[in-house]
């Protein structure tokens, strides 16, 4: 507004009267826009505001209505197994018990859209569905670039990834 006032005082210094209105009638409707438009502005920002806030909230309802199925799954997991740990004698297999705690926690991931997966030995290599945890070293230029071995199956839902199968894979050994 300063600046708008020493536009116009200098322009009357050029001693024409009418020019001088002119000038000022402009710079009022000029300062008549700006406050309509700084009025808009703060209007718009509370509107980004409030949607910003409206979206947070929505985003926090939907990551809760994704874990919370999973959640209760874990609990009602975490109960089983505490149900069998009281029932367990001495003479329980060690390895019959694991077995059963990967049976239920796959069935918890089944239950939530993710499947096991896994590669056959002497597959290709897939950057896409493996991981490569080690080598293993061949004469036969055939298995170059498959799998040896898988140490750990793969997990996907609904099409995407979520952990890649950790494999072995064979290579060729230098000549020389």
């Amino acid at each position: 507004m300063i600046f708008l006032s020493r536009i116009s005082n200098f322009l009357r210094v050029d001693n024409n009267p009418e020019a001088a209105v002119g000038i000022d009638e402009a710079l009022s409707a000029i300062r008549t826009e700006l406050a309509g438009l700084h009025a808009q502005s703060k209007f718009l920002n509370e509107i980004v505001d409030r949607l910003h806030s409206e979206n947070e909230q929505l985003r926090r309802a939907g990551s809760e209505a994704t874990v919370q199925p999973a959640l209760r799954e874990l609990i009602k997991l975490a109960d089983d197994w505490r149900s069998r740990a009281l029932a367990i004698r001495e003479d329980v297999d060690p390895g019959r018990l694991c077995a059963d705690v990967v049976e239920d926690v796959t069935l918890v991931l089944e239950r939530q859209g993710i499947e096991a997966f896994s590669a056959e030995d002497g597959a290709e290599f897939d950057r896409r569905q493996h991981r490569a945890v080690g080598t293993r070293v061949t004469e036969d230029e055939t298995l170059d670039g498959r799998v040896a071995e898988v140490r750990r199956p793969g997990y996907r839902g609904e099409e995407r990834v979520v952990r890649f199968a950790e494999v072995v894979v064979y290579k060729v050994a230098a000549a020389g």
